[in-house]
């Protein structure tokens, strides 16, 4: 009969420690799923990326986290050549005039567009950039390539412009 009980009161401890016992942070941090999904939008991995970011926009608590699970799943589009993807774009400038990466965005699509030689549509989102915002490593490839365009659209003045800025540039210099 002792050992009954005791048996008993053994499985009893041992079920209330399970109820008791804490996750390990991994399972609980919050932006777990976030984080995962910038992961894989680094990895270029921009179709998995996009799923799991529309998940965490649609769990998201906060605006700012709203906002950026909205940057990148635009991003994720223009990447993945969506038909919807410029859409996404300015859906994501009007919902969140106040974002920090409101500026990002227009240079993401002005790159975008440009790669793939649609130099008037880059155009045209390379003047939506501010440009005082730019780091000094984003300087030379800006210039460059806004002047390009300018130099596509036959604005010769303006191509000039951008193009005497990166004529001591290493990877542009000789190019402009």
């Amino acid at each position: 009969m002792r050992k009954h009980i005791r048996l008993f009161f053994l499985l009893f401890f041992v079920q209330i420690t399970s109820v008791f016992s804490q996750q390990s942070t991994i399972y609980t941090y919050p932006l777990k799923d976030f984080d995962k999904a910038v992961s894989l939008y680094e990895d270029k991995q921009y179709a998995s990326a996009q799923i799991i970011f529309k998940q965490v926009k649609e769990q998201a608590a906060t605006e700012s986290l709203q906002s950026d699970c909205a940057y990148y799943i635009a991003n994720c589009a223009i990447r993945t050549d969506q038909d919807n993807a410029e859409d996404l774009i300015n859906r994501f400038v009007e919902d969140y005039p106040t974002s920090r990466k409101q500026n990002q965005a227009f240079i993401d699509v002005a790159y975008y567009y440009f790669d793939h030689r649609e130099y008037k549509e880059a155009l045209h989102w390379f003047e939506r950039v501010d440009e005082s915002v730019l780091k000094e490593n984003e300087r030379s490839k800006f210039n460059f390539e806004k002047g390009y365009t300018y130099f596509d659209a036959k604005n010769v003045k303006k191509a000039k412009s951008y193009f005497s800025r990166v004529t001591s540039s290493d990877e542009y210099g000789t190019q402009s």
